[in-house]
């Protein structure tokens, strides 16, 4: 049997030079390439010969279509010559002519034409039955697991295809004499033979050469074979990176040991690998900060943010770095671990591959009674009824102008309005009883909450002959949140190339481009559109009796001052807006906070060959981040009238109202920019000496720059978006000389100058990687990297202080003696010793000054504060680990599994100290700081073939745990105050970095609850807290916890495959919510759901409410009880993180509609909790916080 070879040289040569000359041109390659596969695809026939023969025909059908012919040359001997005149004739027409006629057969296999001789039709019938059938397959690793993208080809033809997400593949119209060739990297390659079976089972087996080696472990610098490895990693299954996610973190959760994820109210995670690295975690806001985030590397590159711009589609592998062996070759990026992506490729000889997915997720609205948890209408008029003139909110005398911002809720203005003989007792009972009937919890959910969802639509294509391969991929997702307004479309595309220009010369191309249109207009957003974004903002501080809307459906007005003052001063008609009343669903209908990102990455390389094992890489990666935020308000919101009315001038002799800031829109703009490239060339040797001796090595140079600029625009006062106008200041936006005084009497200007900040981070870094194995049993390996950079110190003993690593590996199940062992398949023992490190950007070697924008009001001078007082040895953080390791697999590889043993020991670390005060402070950010994590980490697997392939059960747990504990640390005195607080003031030399302290309750002594105190001392809660907190301060244990456990398990039954994931956090405590005791003096503070506790507790067991009937310093308080030892609970708990049913359709029937592999899946998220608090709240969303809802997906797979 032959298969004619299209003639004629390679149509991609052309496009090759173009892309050497222009390779910026990114949408040119794209539309070349994939024009070339498309144009194969559909191409129109023209001939015009005679008296030819029939194989010159094919010849030239082959070159103009690309389709490849089967048939044994005995079949074309004594064929007539034909003549034709083929002119734009599609593949089918053209056949028909060309063998009419002829005495002989054809059938056509995707792009590939099978010819025989033709038979009688009975006998044609009983031979096509016999030796033509439909097949499908499934390849398992040496494990037994499925191996997904192997290349499978039909021997003696140009049919190739590759194994799915499953480890399946099918043929369809293949013959049973015809054999399958089956190969993967690291893989033996085998020949199997069809025969009649039409499911055929592909059990692969490691290979025996170097050059056949699996390359498991991805650095982003190199691949290298699990053999050689001697580092820690973990790498995620085919089947989990297959599963329907908005972004690829979600599909990392309870996948690997010592990777501890905490989920934000979307669901989106926050990983910590093996413990905190680093001590300065935490910016202005509490928030963590990427000082703690894991290093996140996409196709060989470190990338700016987070996993938001890596469409989860796009995604081939992912590989966790956890020790220095595996992630020292990092340098300074490195200590918190590295989780290495690589995404899809085409791959090379495979022809046009079309997939298509598509999913919508659902969830229901949020729980109000969780997530604001107040107390009800009737407790809260109680609450206020009761603490009015006592404790909380006293008479309002209208001193002005303190009292007018008293933002009260409307029943303790009545209570108010009342004492002031303004209202009768009779009026003030009736508006009280009338608030207790009322609940305006339907009103919120239905006025300003929604279902969230998500619909996400991936398109890919991926086309390639033996010299060039391409990949395209198209995403739109579209994010509806909790909130009513708020939304987020993404637009994401990503191309990339392979070219092979030469032998010796290799080409790669990516491009990214990701756009995101973000809309924050809903109720989670303070008003000021520049303060911290507060998830309850519009919700929380709304009474419960407080109705959105009234009965006749009309707005009703929400408090935001203390409104019956102002109209006896001034009547608000006398202002520009009459209107200043306040009503959350006219907010948001009025105004328009958008963000929009326009992200891209850029990466190219080439590879030169220069000779046996030894080849060069020069390689470039360019990204640009590109947001900009746009926060307009029209005059129909609360947030404009505000501040025109606010601003405006009284005279209180003539009564007259004069405004400073002229009527209509506000706008507030700003732009975030942030740029980077990294140069990168390498030097890569790989070779195998007289069998025994194979050596590896890697070296290069690294230039990496990095520059972040924000820009924010003056604020546009009267903004008017149909004309594009900005309003004029009627008496000019003050100044120091001449400022504005507003209505109140306080002076104000308006600032009305432009705001940039720029910031330039730079590196230069030479790196190196060796190792050496001999026969194949014995890896010794090493690493070595130096970053110099503008962020730390000049001091070169500092500056190019190397991070390094040295390991070693023994394949025990080789040696001589484990050969009796039968079921022993594998075991291998690791061990690694070195250093990574932390870049640390909040502080600075040298002073820093800030000077603020604009000059004093008073004193006409510009005012400057000292930002950081210098850390003249700034340094990297280095954190050194030790990591001893075994690997196992057993019984066939029907049970396998990894253990670790580790120590980071983290030295230099950076965090507050107290230093003498004759340095001009008492505190004072310094590398001097240490802390050590140690920990075990467990993994075991299963794959139990209960009947042949139709049904199998694959089962992973993983365990770790991990103590945590800073020991070097120098602190003058520990605040109580600090400590409760949490956050980096919370250190303490010889504990746990989080731990969760609490003041120890005493009981009511004197009629006042009290807390212990230093030495069997005790206090109340008017007196300040004293000495060193650590003396009399509970330790209640870590908020982290210290053991972790994931359980994944998949049960593949025919055609149904259904897989769950649990994970479970134990060890760990957590502050659950308790009464808020709010003082109502000058907000609105509402009490919450927790009255009850208090109103029937006991007061020896919880803090009552005061027992005096007047408590003037009652908003002390607040310093003390939400840090009771009381509120402290267990925070282990158990989560039912996923499940997923897929079901996928028999080839037969997706055959039928020209689909190659149909899935229809379903998937569950976030289902439920089982917790061991006595509260029942959820540890990680305790009450008053949003949490992620049940989640549920339908969605589709295909491929064309």
């Amino acid at each position: 049997m032959k298969i004619n070879e299209r003639p004629g040289g390679n149509s991609y040569v052309g496009t090759l030079r173009k892309i050497l000359i222009l390779m910026k041109l990114t949408t040119f390659i794209l539309l070349i390439s994939l024009v070339q596969v498309s144009a194969i695809t559909n191409a129109q026939i023209t001939i015009k010969e005679r008296n030819i023969t029939l194989q010159k025909i094919m010849d030239k059908i082959s070159l103009q279509s690309g389709y490849d012919f089967i048939y044994l040359d005995s079949d074309l001997i004594n064929l007539k010559a034909i003549s034709v005149d083929l002119k734009n004739e599609n593949i089918n027409t053209a056949l028909k002519i060309c063998f009419a006629d002829q005495p002989l057969t054809y059938f056509v296999n995707d792009k590939t034409v099978m010819i025989k001789k033709k038979q009688s039709y009975l006998l044609n019938s009983v031979v096509q039955s016999i030796l033509v059938q439909d097949i499908k397959g499934i390849v398992l690793d040496e494990k037994g697991a499925p191996l997904a993208g192997v290349t499978v080809r039909l021997k003696g033809s140009k049919i190739v295809v590759t194994t799915d997400g499953q480890g399946q593949f099918f043929l369809n119209k293949v013959g049973k004499e015809q054999q399958l060739q089956v190969s993967f990297v690291g893989y033996r390659t085998k020949d199997i033979v069809i025969g009649v079976s039409r499911d055929i089972t592909v059990k692969m087996e490691l290979a025996t050469s170097v050059l056949e080696e699996v390359a498991v472990v991805n650095t982003g610098y190199q691949t290298i074979s699990k053999e050689r490895a001697t580092g820690a990693f973990n790498t995620i299954s085919q089947e989990q990176l297959e599963k329907p996610a908005t972004s690829i973190a979600q599909r990392l959760i309870g996948t690997t040991a010592g990777m501890q994820a905490t989920l934000d109210a979307d669901g989106n995670p926050r990983f910590e690998i093996r413990g905190q690295s680093a001590l300065n975690i935490r910016d202005g806001f509490g928030v963590r900060n990427q000082n703690a985030a894991p290093l996140v590397v996409v196709d060989g590159f470190p990338i700016q943010g987070d996993f938001s711009t890596i469409n989860p589609n796009d995604v081939e592998t992912v590989t966790v770095l956890k020790d220095a062996a595996a992630a020292s070759i990092w340098g300074a990026k490195s200590a918190n671990g590295v989780i290495v992506v690589v995404t899809k490729k085409g791959k090379k000889g495979t022809p046009l591959a079309i997939n298509f997915s598509a999913f919508t997720r659902i969830s229901k609205k949020l729980d109000l009674d969780y997530v604001n948890p107040l107390a009800s209408s009737s407790e809260t008029i109680d609450y206020e009824m009761k603490s009015f003139g006592n404790w909380g909110a006293s008479i309002n005398g209208g001193n002005f102008p303190n009292d007018v911002y008293k933002a009260w809720s409307p029943g303790t203005i009545a209570l108010s309005e009342y004492n002031l003989g303004h209202i009768s007792l009779q009026d003030r009972d009736a508006l009280l009883t009338k608030y207790k009937g009322l609940s305006n919890k339907k009103q919120i959910k239905d006025e300003l909450l929604k279902n969230p969802s998500v619909q996400q639509y991936n398109l890919d294509f991926s086309g390639s002959n033996e010299r060039m391969s391409n990949r395209v991929s198209l995403l739109y997702e579209n994010t509806q949140s909790n909130f009513k307004y708020s939304d987020n479309k993404k637009y994401n595309v990503n191309y990339n190339t392979s070219a092979d220009i030469f032998k010796w010369l290799k080409l790669n191309f990516g491009g990214l481009v990701n756009y995101n249109k973000i809309n924050r207009s809903g109720a989670n957003y303070n008003v000021n559109p520049y303060g911290s974004p507060n998830p309850l903002a519009d919700i929380a501080n709304i009474a419960p009796y407080e109705m959105l809307r009234n009965e006749d459906g009309s707005l009703n007005n929400i408090g935001k001052y203390y409104t019956p003052i102002i109209d006896k001063l001034v009547p608000t008609s006398l202002f520009p807006y009459a209107d200043w009343t306040y009503n959350p669903i006219q907010e948001i209908e009025n105004r328009k906070y958008t963000s929009e990102q326009l992200n891209t990455r850029l990466q190219a390389g080439l590879s030169f060959k220069i000779i046996k094992g030894l080849t060069f890489d020069t390689k470039i990666q360019y990204e640009l981040f590109n947001t900009t935020n746009r926060n307009w308000n029209n005059e129909n919101t609360f947030y404009v009238r505000n501040i025109v009315n606010s601003a405006a001038s009284w005279n209180r002799v003539t009564n007259r109202v004069t405004p400073n800031l002229p009527k209509g829109g506000i706008l507030e703009q700003g732009r975030v920019k942030t740029e980077s490239y990294i140069f990168r060339n390498q030097l890569n040797f790989e070779r195998k000496f007289k069998e025994d001796h194979e050596i590896s090595f890697i070296g290069g140079t690294e230039i990496n720059n990095l520059v972040s600029q924000t820009f924010t625009s003056p604020t546009a006062y009267g903004y008017n978006s149909e004309t594009l106008g900005v309003g004029i200041f009627p008496n000019g936006p003050g100044t120091p000389t001449a400022p504005i005084v507003d209505w109140t009497g306080f002076n104000q200007s308006f600032e009305y100058v432009n705001k940039f900040t720029h910031v330039t981070d730079r590196y230069f870094s030479l790196f190196g990687n060796a190792s050496y194995t001999y026969k194949r049993k014995y890896t010794l390996s090493g690493s070595i990297r130096t970053d110099a950079s503008n962020l730390i110190t000049d001091d070169p003993s500092y500056r190019y202080a190397p991070f390094w690593s040295l390991g070693g590996s023994w394949q025990i199940s080789k040696e001589q003696f484990m050969q009796e062992s039968k079921w022993i398949d594998h075991l291998a023992l690791r061990a690694t010793y070195g250093y990574n490190g932390n870049v640390d950007r909040s502080t600075s070697f040298r002073p820093l000054i800030a000077i603020e924008p604009s000059p004093n009001l008073y004193t006409g001078d510009y005012r400057a504060t000292i930002s950081s007082y210098g850390n003249p040895n700034l340094r990297w953080e280095k954190t050194g680990t030790w990591n001893i390791g075994v690997d196992y697999s057993l019984f066939g590889g029907s049970i396998f599994g990894k253990v670790d043993v580790y120590n980071k020991a983290g030295k230099d670390l950076i965090a507050t100290l107290s230093i003498p005060g004759v340095n001009g402070t008492t505190r004072q950010n310094l590398n001097n700081a240490a802390m050590t994590n140690k920990g075990i980490e467990l993994e075991i697997g299963t794959v139990q073939r209960l009947r042949g392939n139709d049904i199998v059960w694959r089962g992973n747990a993983n365990f770790s745990y991990n103590k945590n504990q800073i020991t070097k640390l120098f602190v003058a005195n520990y605040y109580a105050s600090s400590l409760v607080g949490g956050g980096s003031n919370a250190y303490v030399e010889g504990e746990d970095s989080n731990t969760l302290w609490a003041y120890e309750y005493t009981g009511v002594k004197n009629n006042q609850p009290t807390i212990a105190g230093p030495n069997g001392t005790f206090f109340d809660f008017a007196t300040n807290t004293p000495g060193n907190g650590t003396t009399y301060l509970l330790n209640m244990g870590t908020t982290v916890a210290p053991y972790t456990l994931g359980f994944t398990n998949s049960f593949k039954v025919y055609d149904f495959n259904f897989s769950f994931i649990v994970t479970g956090k134990f060890g760990h405590k957590f502050k659950r919510e308790g009464f808020n005791y709010p003082a109502t003096l000058q907000s609105r503070v509402l009490p919450n759901k927790k009255i009850n506790e208090v109103l029937n507790g006991d007061l020896m067991q919880v803090i009552p409410l005061p027992l005096n009937q007047i408590e003037p310093r009652y908003y002390f308080w607040g310093r003390f009880h939400p840090y009771m030892n009381y509120l402290v609970e267990n925070a282990s708990h158990i989560r039912m993180q996923e499940i997923n049913l897929t079901y996928n359709l028999p080839f037969r029937l997706g055959s039928k509609i020209n689909l190659k592999r149909v899935q229809v899946f379903a998937q569950g998220n976030d289902l439920f909790t089982v917790v061991a608090n006595k509260a029942g709240e959820d540890p990680e969303y305790p009450l008053g916080t949003l949490k992620p809802q049940p989640r549920i997906s339908l969605g589709i797979k295909c491929e064309l």
